[in-house]
């Protein structure tokens, strides 16, 4: 995949997120609506049904059509959401310049943990820009691990119940070789904090 200027607008506007996932001992970075990151879809169907917000056809429809057809993502057909989309799966190469490393904002950042002092509007943004590239979803199948920071929704409530699940900064579990925000050995994660 060739990250386009648009996936990266739609990461800075929250359209969009990062994965890690993790099958059969292969590491992915997959780019995708966040609601695609389920793993239990049907359970907020069923609740949109429950509760009335939907009808029986509009619940047969959407377990249907939802992310290709694969309302329940599992190790067996994670393979065919990968085929599926497989435009949205990072590459390395993807990833080397991929979030926009700026000497100025870590320097900036580092300086004001160290002593409080503020950011100017404009380095508080490019932090955020940059910090809006980084995964937010975390998905091991091999170890049952499903891990998210996007505190806005309660992820962890569509895991299935023999797994890890909840929102929790994820970033130890992520190899040191594919830590794409590390860039000349500054680390970026710590933006996160800004």
């Amino acid at each position: 995949m060739t990250v386009s200027q648009s996936v990266l607008d739609d990461l800075w506007r929250g359209e969009k997120s990062i994965c890690f996932f993790v099958h059969a001992g292969k590491c992915y970075w997959v780019v995708d609506e966040k609601y695609n990151f389920s793993l239990d879809a049907e359970k907020d169907y069923r609740a949109y049904l429950d509760s009335g917000e939907i009808t029986q056809e509009q619940y047969e429809q959407s377990c249907k059509s939802f992310r290709g057809g694969i309302l329940k993502m599992t190790a067996e057909n994670f393979p065919q959401y990968l085929g599926d989309s497989s435009g949205k799966i990072l590459s390395p190469s993807d990833l080397n310049d991929f979030i926009g490393a700026d000497f100025e904002v870590f320097e900036k950042v580092e300086y004001y943990f160290l002593t409080g002092e503020g950011l100017t509007q404009d380095l508080f943004k490019r932090a955020n820009m940059i910090h809006s590239r980084f995964p937010r979803f975390y998905i091991n199948f091999d170890r049952k691990i499903f891990m998210h920071m996007d505190d806005a929704r309660v992820h962890e409530g569509l895991a299935y119940p023999d797994w890890i699940a909840e929102c929790f900064d994820f970033s130890f579990l992520i190899p040191a070789s594919e830590r794409y925000w590390v860039v000349a050995g500054n680390d970026y994660w710590k933006l996160r904090f800004v």
